[in-house]
């Protein structure tokens, strides 16, 4: 259950702020008669990932022996991939405010907005839904409530930012959540190796552990490691 709500906090967090940041600047712009279309996105998104995780769960589940393993496997490897792609995601975006923004002032139309508050929510929707099938050997009802309370405290986490107004700077919560994810992401890589790979045992496992953190590491946290030593280097020269 941990996982499953570490993972929806994740998503869940992501998908709440950038929802709120639209409806932000929609009130910025003056057009507070797009947010019924922004709402409308969130409730299809929502729709159609609690559908399609259903069917798809649904599904893995009748799933037994090798090919149970096998689709795990395969799950895990896509779940780790989707993890490598956030990080390097946020990575290359670090200003989420300023990059949902640009975006929301490109497409003022309420066709517009709907699609992009839809994809939004389905994005998320659809990576927590990979994320949960990795675990199809699990309790339905442990995934159920630990992706119920990361939403859950994702949007109260939400709401209390916008509500103080404080500034959009959420590099440290990310920051947090990334490294926590990163070893999520080892872990299913190195058991999607196993599952897939039977013959390679705990030995692949780990060599697959150790293969995914290290190059995720180095390359989420390069900046901060080179602006701790620029920093360093200044109180040196004082």
């Amino acid at each position: 259950m941990l996982s499953s709500f570490i993972l929806a906090l994740r998503e869940g967090l992501e998908a709440a702020l950038i929802i709120g940041i639209i409806l932000i600047h929609t009130t910025k712009i003056n057009r507070r008669d797009l947010r019924a279309s922004v709402y409308l996105g969130v409730v299809a998104g929502l729709f159609i990932s609690v559908i399609g995780g259903f069917i798809g769960f649904s599904g893995a589940e009748e799933m037994e022996g090798a090919a149970e393993e096998i689709f795990e496997g395969i799950t895990m490897l896509i779940a780790a991939g989707l993890i490598a792609y956030f990080i390097l995601w946020l990575h290359r975006h670090k200003d989420l405010s300023a990059s949902v923004t640009s975006k929301v002032s490109s497409n003022s139309s309420k066709i517009s907005l709907f699609i992009l508050s839809f994809l939004s929510v389905f994005r998320e929707g659809l990576e927590l839904m990979i994320f949960n099938l990795t675990q199809i050997s699990h309790s339905a009802g442990s995934l159920v409530i630990g992706n119920l309370l990361g939403i859950l405290l994702a949007v109260l986490i939400a709401a209390a930012i916008f509500k103080a107004a404080v500034k959009l700077n959420l590099s440290l919560v990310f920051k947090l959540l990334g490294i926590v994810l990163i070893f999520l992401g080892a872990e299913m890589f190195g058991e999607g190796l196993e599952k897939l790979f039977e013959g390679g045992g705990e030995l692949l496992e780990k060599a697959g552990f150790v293969l995914f953190i290290l190059p995720a590491l180095y390359v989420f946290l390069k900046d901060d490691v080179r602006k701790l030593r620029e920093r360093k280097n200044v109180n040196k020269t004082f």
